[in-house]
């Protein structure tokens, strides 16, 4: 993947920039206007925990580009543009293109004025490659205060220092009760999954039991209103009383956030507040949620079990699997994968959507069809596929949806701190992998332009999906 090239699309038209200029994927931030800045310019903002210009190519009119319904694009691509960094304003990420999958043309005429190196052609699809040397930022960066000289050239905000790291806090995003949660890792010792729970009679209804860890017992909770059952995953929190496990249903892993997008909590509330993927979550610490409690349950905290050699890693891992469409790299998350089966034969249905491309049987089960093929290429729905490619059973909306990819690459281990949370219709998330980024596709944003087969899916009960098997296969 080192030497490709990252594919992304800015109001429906597709541009393609090199990896090695490739800083990070943000979130979109709000920008402040400077006086006398050229159209393409938006301002100033906050990305990632630091002050970048945001340019908007649409801004160039020799490309012809407008944004549609009056949103523009929800992500900023931070790039390397000589000594410095810009942030440039794009739609969606459509992936990594391997250098040798693409032939580099001259540009077209239309692109003359405007910071475009040359054109990708892959296949019948021609990209426009921008140039991040050719962005020009104006006389308005005079404002930013930025040597006036240099403004005149447009030269985009310093380089972060790398020995310094970031104003950020690392956060534990957790689900329990339906809800997601974010913990402070300041107090977090271990993270397991339960797989067995020992009762204890007559205990206070906040205990659910004994679990046991690294072969010793701890004290299991339920402050957060996890699903009943056994399953799901322990937080060990330490507390002057020893440690004690807080339960919860999934953990998304380690997130790491700008001190901005962290807040004061209302009265009555927990301390802060963090805005994570569009809403603002409760962060919650083992004393905030425990604390009150301590004296009823601790004296059923088993003794010896400070767990002083047991932390929580540095670096948390998730899985994903990624695959290959049109010869670029995507992934989804593992856990959401039921299994991966070759292609069969489709029964097509009339008046299917972008993506919807009818049903198939899976042992025996019958299930609806996305060829990311024709999502993510926009190619028009029942064209024949040169390959039927393969099957990525997936869990979405409580059913399974056979989801069409080129082929299988592998499950990657991937540290949480190289999973940059997105909050993208069709992207969770972008993954730091061998130099290039790749979006992780979120399942129910595959489903959105699918209307039309609502009443296919809804149909099929989640005990239609197929046994799970043995995985991957």
């Amino acid at each position: 993947m080192i030497g490709g090239f990252l594919t992304f699309d800015i109001a429906g038209t597709p541009f393609a920039v090199d990896n090695a200029q490739v800083e990070e994927v943000a979130e979109s931030a709000r920008a402040t206007r400077l006086p006398f800045a050229p159209p393409q310019v938006e301002g100033l903002a906050n990305v990632a925990g630091r002050i970048l210009p945001v340019l908007d190519v649409t801004g160039y009119p020799a490309l012809g580009l407008a944004w549609g319904g009056g949103r523009k694009g929800g992500l900023l691509i931070v790039l390397r543009a000589g000594n410095g960094l810009v942030a440039l304003r794009a739609g969606r990420i459509g992936g990594s293109l391997a250098r040798d999958r693409v032939t580099l043309e001259a540009p077209a005429p239309e692109d003359a004025g405007a910071p475009v190196a040359g054109r990708l052609r892959h296949g019948d699809r021609s990209l426009r490659l921008l140039d991040p040397d050719q962005l020009q930022l104006g006389h308005g960066m005079a404002f930013a205060a930025l040597p006036e000289g240099e403004a005149l050239a447009g030269v985009p905000a310093d380089p972060p220092d790398p020995a310094r790291e970031r104003s950020t806090v690392r956060l534990l995003i957790v689900e329990a009760g339906g809800r997601s949660h974010a913990l402070d890792m300041g107090d977090v010792v271990l993270v397991f999954p339960v797989a067995d729970l020992r009762p204890l009679p007559n205990a206070p209804a906040l205990v659910r039991g004994m679990a046991q860890a690294q072969s010793r017992p701890v004290l299991l909770t339920d402050p957060l209103g996890a699903q009943a059952g056994v399953g799901g995953y322990a937080v060990v929190h330490a507390t002057p009383c020893g440690p004690v496990g807080v339960r919860v249903d999934a953990v998304r892993g380690v997130v790491r956030f700008p001190l901005d997008r962290v807040k004061a909590g209302e009265a009555g509330a927990p301390n802060e507040i963090v805005d994570y993927d569009g809403a603002w979550l409760d962060v919650r610490s083992g004393m905030g949620m425990l604390g009150d409690h301590l004296g009823e349950i601790g004296p059923l905290i088993p003794e010896g079990g400070d767990m002083a050699d047991s932390r929580l890693p540095r670096r948390f891992f998730r899985r994903f699997l990624t695959f290959l469409v049109e010869a670029r790299v995507y992934a989804l998350e593992f856990e959401r994968v039921r299994r991966v089966v070759e292609a069969s034969d489709r029964l097509r249905l009339p008046q299917g959507a972008a993506s919807f491309d009818g049903l198939t049987d899976v042992d025996g089960a019958i299930l609806p069809i996305l060829d990311l093929r024709r999502l993510l290429a926009r190619n028009p729905v029942g064209t024949p596929p040169e390959d039927p490619g393969v099957a990525i059973l997936v869990e979405i909306d409580g059913g399974v949806v056979a989801v069409i990819a080129d082929s299988i690459q592998r499950i990657r281990k991937i540290p949480t701190d190289d999973v940059d949370p997105m909050s993208d219709r069709l992207t969770a998330a972008v993954l730091r992998l061998e130099g290039a980024l790749i979006p992780v596709l979120r399942p129910e944003g595959l489903m959105t332009d699918a209307k039309a087969t609502d009443g296919a899916t809804k149909a099929l009960p989640p005990a239609a999906a197929p046994t799970t098997g043995g995985g991957v296969r």
